[in-house]
């Protein structure tokens, strides 16, 4: 009875196993790239801009943006969970309160003032997925945990122009790559786990017959 145990569990833990190879396969192919976005621009002292674009304004656990950000002094990169619409019209209330004397054709001047994006990432830190000091070449692939529309904001809080080259591309995977990846290590190492006892098993059986007197 015992070693059927065993020889089900194994064979649980082969089935275990090769499925997750399957889904390490399936993670391991390249995530699918769209249409890329390559603006280049100044960033002048103390300001700051913010891009969207439809292709990966939307994005999920299988649906990112690869970035790749080229500058020639330090920057400050975000990306924040909002439409970047949304964004805006938070910054023209928060000047329109601040600023009573200003009228709405001066708002966009000062709206690119870095203390006006302080503001706005201090009262809404919740919607910062990600915060990055780059100076030089830094780049990643970036999936939210959840649904989320993103907009990409670049601030220069030195006192000297920098010049910026922003490469963005949206992918898609087959699989969401965090998910998969823990599904695949839990499948492999329980595979291998429970497969161990069948093949010390059968191991054990074959020495048997390799020492019984022919």
């Amino acid at each position: 009875m015992k070693h059927r145990w065993i020889v089900l569990l194994g064979k649980i833990g082969s089935i275990l196993l090769t499925a997750g190879l399957a889904l390490g396969t399936v993670y391991m192919i390249p995530a699918i790239p769209g249409p890329t976005s390559e603006p280049k621009f100044t960033l002048w002292p103390e300001r700051w801009l913010f891009f969207s674009h439809p292709v990966y304004q939307t994005c999920h656990l299988q649906k990112g943006i690869r970035i790749l950000v080229t500058s020639n002094n330090s920057l400050q990169f975000y990306l924040v969970a909002t439409q970047y619409l949304e964004v805006r019209t938070w910054l023209f209330s928060w000047i329109k309160e601040h600023f009573p004397a200003l009228n709405e054709s001066q708002y966009y001047t000062v709206m690119y003032n870095i203390s006006i994006l302080e503001a706005y990432l201090q009262t809404c830190p919740e919607n910062v997925m990600l915060s990055e000091r780059v100076n030089g070449e830094w780049s990643t692939e970036f999936f939210p945990q959840k649904v989320a529309n993103v907009t990409i904001i670049v601030s220069n809080p030195s006192l000297a122009a920098i010049s910026v080259n922003l490469k963005t591309t949206p992918i898609a995977t087959l699989v969401p790559r965090q998910r998969a990846l823990t599904i695949t290590e839990i499948l492999i190492i329980s595979g291998i786990v429970l497969a161990i006892p069948r093949i010390a098993l059968h191991l054990r059986y074959f020495e048997l017959r390799k020492e019984k007197p022919k």
